[in-house]
């Protein structure tokens, strides 16, 4: 059975999981902008008004993946809003009721349709987390920020079989080499090079993760910002 998903831009990205829809770290504004810094070098893909989403997981408290900006225009009183400690009391400070509040610390897991999301370790923040989404045959990994540790590779337990990995390799995260190892590592079939092209200043060169992929069975695979893809 396939899915679908949308690279949003930076960290963020949207699942059609059936009936249900995921939203992950959406960045849809230009929060980050500071005097000529920072500035988004793409478009927003969509109004944060407009995004249709069951559930918005944010991995972190950081600006680019808890956007006050774009989640204050999101539909609050219909959509859950998940994430670890941190995030959940920025949403109450937004103003998302309480009751559409979801706890995902690392090691908790939510059951949204037919999927499960797992909470899992990231090395980046205090209580930082990644997801492993598993619908049907899939099982996606997205490490959400994260530097290189060994304890990523506990989601071994989780089977996953797509990576989606930052590879900017500053601010807090690995470097491309890293995540191509961190792919191989895990013996996934799909990997998705994440956190590129969408601010100056914290990019980096998709095709040096593909090269380091070269040799192994590994696809890796480059999304467009915005345009949905089918993944078998």
């Amino acid at each position: 059975m396939s899915f679908e998903i949308t690279w949003l831009g930076q960290g963020g990205y949207l699942f059609n999981l059936g009936d249900k829809v995921l939203c992950i770290d959406p960045y849809l504004s230009n929060s980050m902008y500071n005097n000529g810094k920072y500035n988004r070098l793409l478009p927003i893909p969509i109004e944060p008004r407009e995004l249709k989403a069951d559930m918005i997981i944010c991995t972190h408290d950081h600006i680019d993946h808890l956007d006050e900006a774009t989640i204050s225009k999101t539909n609050m009183n219909d959509i859950l809003y998940a994430g670890p400690d941190s995030c959940q009391q920025h949403f109450r400070d937004i103003g998302i009721p309480v009751e559409n509040i979801i706890s995902l610390n690392r090691g908790e897991t939510y059951e949204l349709g037919q999927a499960n999301i797992h909470g899992v370790f990231a090395k980046h923040t205090q209580d930082s987390i990644g997801v492993v989404i598993d619908y049907r045959d899939a099982r996606i990994y997205l490490t959400g920020d994260s530097l290189y540790d060994e304890r990523l590779l506990e989601v071994k337990d989780l089977s996953p079989n797509i990576l989606i990995c930052c590879i900017n390799g500053r601010l807090g995260n690995m470097t491309f080499k890293e995540a191509a190892q961190l792919a191989i590592s895990l013996d996934v079939e799909i990997a998705i090079p994440s956190h590129y092209g969408l601010i100056a200043e914290n990019t980096e060169d998709p095709s040096k993760f593909f090269e380091c992929l070269k040799g192994t069975s590994i696809l890796g695979m480059e999304l467009e910002h915005g345009v949905s893809v089918k993944i078998p």
